[in-house]
């Protein structure tokens, strides 16, 4: 299709909303017409307190819904797509996926929030095999890329200003163990027309050299069977890393034991993949859970959840001896077939191990033999050698940090690209593409959803921060119901701030400072509003000046 510009001052948007290591979501918009590409979770931090998972901000696609014509997601991992059935509480937009990634986001309509969701949701089938799709100003199409999930794929998307490659996740994999090769053929067509631009994954820019193959891990868990013929086995995995399945299954079979998923983002990953012809592994391989304590250790193997070390995950619960069905005995075995990443997640697996070892167990990890995982991410020459075949004016490197950003700049620079050509872009920043030219637009607000069960306000986040550093500092008047008189002493509590037998001075300070507040109001508390947001303010002012803390000050009026 040939595309005519009407409209001068028109330019093609790219708009990097959640667009970092997690939480990704991309929107390309043209006139009046928008796509988006992934709409992942991210993961909370260590000052997100009670945070379960981070929904990416939503306001511009819902503001401009009339001009929304499809999201396309480009790999089931859950940073790309789990955040999907939250946009569609609130726009029914039609969804572009594979059938792996379709099954994952359906799985989560059986959860209570979502269940309205089922008879609603535009499903279409997007792959390498499917037709380029016509949606408004932009023509897309998918072509392979490997990644440590089946089916990943690349998007190529033909705007009026020229074509833009969207490479999420992916690495060069010449021996993949269920999956198609990298499309490089693809790429460097694309790269022989005429590449405006290309987004790509930058997480493995620091790392030299070629990223391994998932194949060279066939040897790994047979030799890991044959070391332990006789030992209680537990393996943890990513749940959607279907190949690394396939190689433990496999290998399962050849020892003679028997596959025991355990928790249940394991257990949902091997029925779909199962369901879809991923892994072609009868009934017989697998041993229910409930069953698992009947039989002698030796003849099964754990396929567990928890390679991250996820508080309340199978492995971690197991670590601590509070699983309701599975139980590490003496000299058991734990295998960590994963990475401690993302950033961050380290400290939760060495809490895992410490426990496991406390419990007479034993840990294997990437520290003990570097042939239990390869990256799902290319490396320094997966990236150049896209790079150079795509040929792209610009580059938007995405799926990283600042840190892993930066890197990606200063790697193509080496082979001839110059630094305008590349934009490092931070959540909420805009390019802008007219005429061939590219500039950066004006920035948009981002305000990221929290959710706890159900969507957090921020400043209920802040709150639990204030909680969780420097305490709670609670003030108690009371108050006559009849008179609205204050009626006797008022009284201090605090928890987690200060030891209150060895803080009386401050203690008889801050009474004294709410009692000159209740006279000034003469002892009379007829606006209790106006009077508990002064005694609050006063008390933060005057408790940072005495003991340089902030701790989360509350007044309450209770009637007597």
């Amino acid at each position: 299709m040939k595309f005519t510009k009407t409209d001068k001052k028109q330019v093609l948007k790219f708009i990097a909303i959640g667009d970092s290591v997690t939480k990704n979501l991309t929107i390309y918009e043209y006139g009046e017409d928008i796509i988006a590409v992934d709409f992942g979770i991210g993961f909370p931090e260590g000052d997100d307190h009670g945070v379960d998972y981070i929904v990416p901000d939503m306001t511009y696609l819902l503001e401009n819904s009339h001009k929304v014509k499809g999201l396309f997601i480009s790999h089931a991992h859950a940073d790309h797509f789990a955040a999907v059935p939250h946009l569609l509480q609130q726009l029914n937009v039609p969804i572009y996926a594979n059938r792996l990634t379709q099954e994952y986001i359906k799985l989560q309509f059986n959860e209570k929030q979502f269940k309205n969701l089922k008879n609603e949701t535009q499903f279409h089938l997007f792959n390498a095999s499917t037709e380029p799709i016509q949606l408004g100003a932009f023509k897309v199409s998918a072509f392979n890329v490997n990644h440590s999930v089946p089916g990943s794929l690349g998007i190529a998307i033909d705007t009026p200003e020229g074509t833009v490659l969207h490479l999420a996740d992916y690495k060069i994999d010449e021996s993949p163990v269920i999956d198609s090769v990298i499309d490089l053929k693809k790429i460097e067509e694309y790269g022989n027309k005429g590449v405006l631009c290309m987004a790509s994954d930058c997480l493995g820019s620091k790392t030299p050299g070629f990223v391994g193959t998932e194949s060279s891990l066939n040897e790994t868990f047979p030799d890991l069977f044959r070391q332990f013929p006789n030992e209680q086995l537990f393996i943890t995995t990513i749940s959607s890393n279907i190949s690394r399945m396939h190689q433990i299954i496999g290998a399962a079979i050849d020892a003679g034991r028997k596959v025991v998923p355990v928790g249940r983002s394991i257990d949902q990953s091997i029925k779909i993949a199962r369901s879809l012809g991923y892994l072609p592994y009868g009934e017989d391989a697998f041993l229910d859970v409930k069953k698992a304590f009947e039989k002698n250790q030796k003849d099964i193997v754990y396929m567990i959840a928890g390679c991250f070390g996820q508080q309340g995950s199978s492995l971690s619960r197991v670590s601590t001896g509070e699983h309701a069905r599975v139980t590490l005995n003496p000299g058991g075995i734990v295998i960590f077939s994963s990475e401690p990443n993302p950033p961050g997640v380290d400290v939760d697996v060495e809490v895992v191990i410490d426990n496991v070892i406390l419990r007479g167990g034993e840990v294997i990890d990437h520290r003990d033999r570097d042939d239990l995982h390869v990256s799902g991410h290319g490396h320094k020459d997966d990236l150049l050698k896209v790079a150079s075949l795509a040929k792209p004016k610009y580059f938007i490197p995405i799926g990283g940090s600042i840190n892993h950003i930066h890197s990606y700049t200063k790697m193509v620079e080496k082979i001839g690209v110059k630094q305008h050509q590349v934009f490092e872009l931070l959540e909420g920043d805009v390019v802008e593409f007219s005429d061939g030219d590219a500039r950066k637009g004006k920035r948009l607000e981002i305000n990221d959803i929290l959710i706890d069960g159900k969507s957090l306000d921020p400043i209920v986040v802040k709150d639990r921060e204030k909680l969780a550093t420097d305490g709670l500092f609670a003030v108690i008047v009371p108050v006559s119901s009849e008179t609205r008189k204050v009626m006797g002493k008022v009284d201090v509590v605090t928890r987690g701030f200060v030891y209150v037998k060895e803080s009386k001075e401050l203690m008889g300070k801050s009474k004294d400072l709410v009692n000159k507040i209740l006279n000034k109001s003469g002892n009379t508390v007829t606006d209790w509003s106006n009077v508990k947001h002064k005694i609050e303010k006063d008390l933060q002012k005057f408790l940072k000046k005495e003991t340089g803390r902030h701790p989360l000050v509350m007044a309450h009026s209770i009637f007597v």
